[in-house]
């Protein structure tokens, strides 16, 4: 009986020490997994602070060119209406010149060099006319906004200029407005 029972307090005792073993381990790897966890929190944590000040960074970047965009604006408006008073100015001699001598052909005299100065201005500015009558009909240039059945013109020929159209540099300012040949039917 004694033998049995020495038995079975070494396997008690083997038992404990297994248990003691296995708590160790358990232990030794919850340690390990908390260091990793609190590792992984604080990249996380420097992940999302750099998230912050890139997106501070953005949208501060965002406002400055935001602002200097509406300063350029208003510096080439300012340049572009500067040059334009002189023409206004020719415009107001030709009024007043007109008024004051009732001439009726120096009235059109004035604005015909007033708008000579008008287009010489528009062309050094780099805007030019759009050639659209007797044109075949370009979407891109024209803006069709009536259609005439005739034989006189190929369809989809431009019949009449309704509204001159312009371009600078190369893309339309403003379309031409027109009307078109429509076949007969």
């Amino acid at each position: 009986m004694l033998s049995m029972s020495s038995e079975k307090t070494q396997n008690f005792e083997s038992e404990d020490t297994n248990d003691v073993s296995e708590d160790r381990a358990l232990n030794v790897d919850f340690a390990a997994l908390q260091a990793e966890l609190n590792e992984a929190n604080q990249r996380a944590e420097a992940e999302r602070e750099a998230h912050l000040r890139a997106r501070a960074d953005f949208q501060n970047y965002k406002r400055r060119t935001d602002e200097e965009r509406e300063s350029l604006r208003a510096y080439v408006a300012e340049d572009i209406l500067k040059k334009l008073l002189p023409v206004v100015d020719n415009f107001e001699r030709a009024l007043a010149a007109a008024v004051e001598t009732r001439d009726y052909d120096k009235l059109i005299g004035g604005v015909n060099a007033t708008y000579r100065q008008m287009q010489e201005f528009l062309s050094r500015e780099g805007v030019t006319l759009i050639e659209a009558l007797y044109q075949p009909f370009d979407p891109n240039v024209h803006n069709a906004v009536l259609r005439e059945e005739t034989d006189e013109y190929p369809e989809n020929t431009v019949i009449e200029e309704l509204q001159k159209g312009y371009t600078l540099s190369g893309k339309a300012l403003r379309p031409t407005m027109v009307k078109v040949s429509a076949g007969m039917e």
